[in-house]
């Protein structure tokens, strides 16, 4: 029924050598079989190809492109610069560092800079298909290729200008090389991990934590040789990483003293759910509170009845006693350890961020190719899980490609009517950083200026050694901006004016001092923004 354990390992069985139930009968044109990966990613590039350049860059994408285009040497000023023992900035610098190299060869544009996300996205999948492959068989690559190519958490980051493209490729890299370590290989397999490793927590500080379940992978198999060459490979990760190990503590002391991440409940974990298998659901917004309401009860259903399927074919293959069964309950494990991990941690000390589990998302695909492949499932409970994943994945496209509200924004036609309507003595003000940093990566020529984030809040985190770096330094108060302009063009999003509500402040302090100092000639909305025009 299966391949032998041997062509396995050594990755060579091919579309000929059985390995289940056949579910694509296209599978078996010659061709096809000799170069399935390569439709794959054309089809998954497609997918990623639409809003790659019209969808507007926002603050988290605009600061990482401004950020990294003042060089390596201005980037560690802006991130390890400590005051009060507190660092400047969270991240480490491996993602800033390649877009960087990157913008200095291809440029700065929205497609540019976004088409290093895409290429690492095209990684992810080629990666997860090699490594469906070598544990399990050529048709379970193919569709662990093509869930990986259309999962809507894959594509979101795939055309996002952040690190967790990296961070995904680098840690599947790394499980891939694992892999071939454990099957009793040479040296160079343990040796890649430990660069793999290092790289990866130079890109993002929560690697540690798929690292961390994937290291303890040998005291779960009793497998005690690999627990003292998973020691040594990860001594080596982290005598490389040391550098930045070493300034680690005042990167904890930034998240611990202001950051905008609260501590998770159980809801956490069924978001996250709904993240791995259908993307971020569409927001409040987009539709009725009711069919809002009504479409996540649907889609949470949906996800959880596809992850019972699978948990079912695993605990099945399992009792079985299944080689590959125990494979696919190692890829679950991947899945699931470092978001537990991740979430227990936050209980201490928030840190859950579901974006960071981007390379367990991409395990959990793998994960459910197995699954769905039907080697232990009934027909009608294969057929069952099939459909309900395709319509979470038609749901998630559906509402990723559509969405444009918060933090999105046409930032681009702001910025042409502005400096179109801006007058001699008047002043462009956002009240705070999330507009005004997409507002000057799409024109520097403008003047921007915004309000500084309340001290010591979750939302303030951009550190004075970051805007330093930047050239873009806060006002601390609306009056110092504008107490001498003849007029003010005043941008803000709606949903800070309900945060202040919410804490029990009815009118924005901006908005009110601006109106009780000028009078509004005009306001006008850019997507969800807000554009107002003070004068005398």
């Amino acid at each position: 029924m299966f391949v032998s354990f041997r062509r396995i390992q050594e990755g060579l069985d091919t579309a000929g050598a059985p390995c289940g139930r056949r579910i694509f009968p296209f599978v078996a044109s010659k061709w096809l079989v000799q170069k399935p990966w390569l439709i794959i990613l054309i089809i998954a590039l497609f997918v990623r190809l639409p809003g790659l350049a019209s969808r507007p860059l926002w603050y988290d994408e605009a600061f990482a492109v401004l950020f990294s285009s003042k060089g390596p040497s201005a980037m560690l000023y802006g991130t390890l610069a400590v005051e009060g023992n507190v660092a400047a900035d969270v991240h480490p610098l491996a993602y800033y560092t390649l877009l960087w190299l990157w913008g200095c060869i291809f440029g700065t544009s929205p497609l540019a800079v976004r088409s290093l996300s895409l290429l690492m996205g095209l990684g992810v999948i080629m990666l997860g298909f090699i490594l469906a492959k070598r544990m399990f068989c050529a048709q379970t690559a193919i569709l662990a290729g093509w869930i990986l190519a259309l999962s809507p958490f894959q594509v979101h980051y795939a055309q996002e200008v952040r690190m967790y493209g990296l961070l995904a490729i680098l840690l599947l890299a790394a499980t891939l090389v694992y892999w071939e370590a454990l099957q009793g290989a040479a040296v160079l397999p343990w040796l890649a991990f430990g660069l793999l490793a290092a790289a990866a927590q130079y890109t993002h500080n929560l690697a540690c934590l798929y690292l961390l379940a994937l290291c303890l992978t040998p005291i779960i198999l009793r497998r005690w040789r690999a627990l003292a060459q998973t020691f040594l490979a990860g001594l080596l990760a982290v005598m490389i990483y040391l550098p930045w190990l070493l300034r680690l503590p005042s990167q904890v002391a930034r998240v611990q003293w202001a950051y905008w991440i609260s501590t998770p409940g159980l809801t956490a974990l069924v978001r996250t759910l709904l993240v791995f298998v259908s993307g971020m659901p569409v927001p409040l917004g987009a539709m009725p509170q009711v069919l809002y309401k009504a479409f996540l009860a649907c889609l949470l259903f949906v996800t959880i009845l596809v992850i019972v399927i699978a948990a079912w074919a695993t605990v099945r293959a399992v009792c079985e006693e299944d080689v590959f069964g125990r494979r696919a309950a190692w890829l679950a494990y991947l899945a699931s350890g470092p978001v537990l991990l991740m979430f227990l941690i936050s209980q201490w000390q928030p840190i859950y961020l579901d974006r960071a589990m981007l390379p367990a998302g991409a395990v959990f695909c793998l994960w459910l190719a197995w699954a769905l492949r039907g080697t232990h499932l009934p027909r009608r409970m294969l057929i069952t899980g099939m459909l309900g994943l395709a319509m979470a994945f038609t749901f998630g496209l559906f509402g990723f490609f559509t969405y444009s509200g918060f933090p999105y924004a046409p930032y681009k036609d702001l910025d042409s009517y502005l400096d179109q309507q801006l007058m001699d003595g008047e002043v462009i003000l956002h009240s705070n950083k999330v507009t005004a940093l997409p507002a000057i990566y799409y024109d520097q020529g403008l003047d921007h200026h915004y309000l500084a984030d309340p001290p010591g809040t979750g939302s303030d985190t951009l550190a004075l050694a970051t805007q330093q770096v930047l050239g873009l330094l806060a006002d601390k108060d609306v009056a110092t901006v504008c107490g001498d302009a003849e007029g003010v063009w005043f941008v803000i999003f709606p949903r800070e004016v309900e945060d202040y509500r919410s804490f029990g402040v009815e009118e924005h302090p901006a908005l009110s001092w601006l109106q009780a100092q000028f009078k509004i000639a005009e306001i006008r909305s850019f997507g969800e923004l807000k554009l107002y025009h003070f004068v005398h």
